[in-house]
């Protein structure tokens, strides 16, 4: 019972932990994509993006990353 309890506990922790990183890593993810939008237009287009916008794209980017690659199929 007690050995029940412990490995209930440890899975909690662990996903817990897991889940943390996965936030931090989408925060980052979100940040160096924001920037590499605003350097891209101002490189590029020699203009600069609408803060709105860009955070917009830097969302949809990540996002999409992200999904994908939690989607990813393995091959055998």
């Amino acid at each position: 019972m007690a050995n029940r309890i412990v490995n209930t506990l440890w899975v909690v922790v662990v996903a817990l932990i897991a889940s943390l990183v996965s936030i931090l890593l989408g925060i980052l993810y979100f940040g160096i994509t924001l920037w590499v939008i605003k350097v891209a237009t101002e490189f590029f287009f020699s203009a600069t993006v609408d803060a709105n916008w860009a955070v917009l794209a830097s969302a949809i980017i990540a996002t999409g990353a992200i999904l994908a690659g939690a989607l990813e199929r393995k091959a055998d």
